[in-house]
């Protein structure tokens, strides 16, 4: 996050503690004190330690079977709201963590209730399959988990709005490389006691992802509609965005054909789709991430790059909360750049064309703004 605005808590080691190391590794690292002695944390655990509410999925947990690619269950998680509330933090605590590879949650307005019970279990296992959303419709995004993320604190004042009947819907990215046990992850929730706070609302980015195989490469699924029809064999259309979002970001996948040394990159401008503060950025890409960059009102006076992550790693994955007041209004501006380094691919896989699709063999490149909505 170098090139970044700054961002609270800031883990990053300044140039002092960098050289301290460094002279320290050349004297052949010196222990001063006793190798057994054992590591304490500084600090408690890393989560949400006041909640109100806590809930795991309220038909049980879903349970898979080692091989099983790429499920994406969507759980019905219920605050059981019998008045208008709204959240003012909340987290996704992960159960088995070797197998959920990512989860988004959504707030589900109450007349889809019925909807949901219908789906739940449809296929005798707790919850219903789900790519691209949650499948119910007026699903709006409250919360985006991956491996490295937190729990999220609203600022004072503001919050994320629940009106009585209304439920959650959490739709867990599984992929299963090995047994394990029925999935309980759980979702807390803290309530505010602010009787009209400011509304948050999560706004959604994207880019192309157009990974070509290499000139060493070769195979039938080094052909783009194959790939595209593998996919959609594998996801259904819901789940495979890549002729969605290529056209809509004006390129069409002649315009990614050269990327044929093993680096592909992709990039889309797109206006602001909230106004107001924001809270928090977040990116994300599967695991042949090179570098993530969000940047506001690029090209231009006001430029501020929003998120700048020039080494990609799947499992560091957060919200990044700025210092300083960022406000945005109309005619502002996000651009979104991704790359992709293909020397990261499992080297067993069938050589294929990369595109923008829910499989984690798959790739994307998707930003969240976590805004505190102004009128104007």
């Amino acid at each position: 996050t170098e090139h970044s605005v700054a961002f609270q808590d800031d883990w990053s080691l300044d140039d002092g503690e960098i050289a301290a190391i460094a002279a320290w590794q050349e004297a052949g690292a010196p222990l001063d004190i006793d190798p057994t002695t054992p590591i304490t944390p500084a600090v408690g655990e890393f989560g949400l330690a006041d909640y109100d509410h806590e809930s795991a999925p309220a038909t049980g947990g879903y349970a898979g079977v080692a091989g099983q690619p790429d499920e994406y269950r969507c759980l019905i998680y219920d605050p059981e709201l019998t008045t208008d509330r709204h959240i003012e933090a909340f987290e996704f605590v992960p159960d088995q963590t070797e197998v959920v590879h990512h989860a988004i949650g959504y707030l589900i307005p109450g007349d889809r209730r019925e909807r949901a019970l219908e789906r739940d279990g449809e296929d005798g296992q707790p919850g219903w399959s789900c790519f691209g959303s949650s499948g119910l419709g007026d699903d709006g995004i409250f919360l985006g988990w991956a491996p490295g993320q937190g729990p999220t604190e609203l600022p004072e004042g503001s919050g994320m709005a629940l009106a009585a009947g209304d439920f959650l819907v959490i739709q867990v990215h599984y992929h299963f490389e090995i047994d394990a046990p029925p999935d309980l992850s759980s979702l807390r929730l803290r309530w505010s006691d602010d009787p009209d706070p400011d509304e948050v609302v999560v706004t959604d980015y994207f880019a192309p992802a157009e990974i070509p195989c290499t000139a060493a490469e070769s195979g039938p699924l080094c052909d783009r509609d194959a790939a595209i029809a593998r996919a959609v064999d594998a996801y259904g259309p819901e789940g495979v965005f890549a002729d969605r979002i290529t056209p809509a970001c004006g390129f069409t996948p002649d315009d990614f054909a050269g990327m044929t040394d093993g680096i592909a990159s992709g990039v889309c401008d797109q206006p602001v789709g909230d106004h107001g503060q924001i809270i928090s950025v977040l990116g994300q890409e599967h695991e042949l991430g090179k570098t993530f960059r969000m940047t506001l009102n690029p090209d231009t006076p006001d430029e501020q790059v929003l998120l700048d992550i020039d080494a990609w790693d799947f499992d560091w994955q957060f919200n990044y909360y700025p210092v300083d007041e960022i406000m945005v209004g109309p005619g502002d501006w996000i651009r979104l750049e991704c790359s992709w380094d293909r020397s990261l691919r499992d080297p067993d896989l069938e050589p294929a064309y990369i595109v923008w699709a829910d499989g984690t063999d798959d790739e994307m490149c998707f930003g969240t703004i976590l805004i505190r909505e102004t009128s104007g």
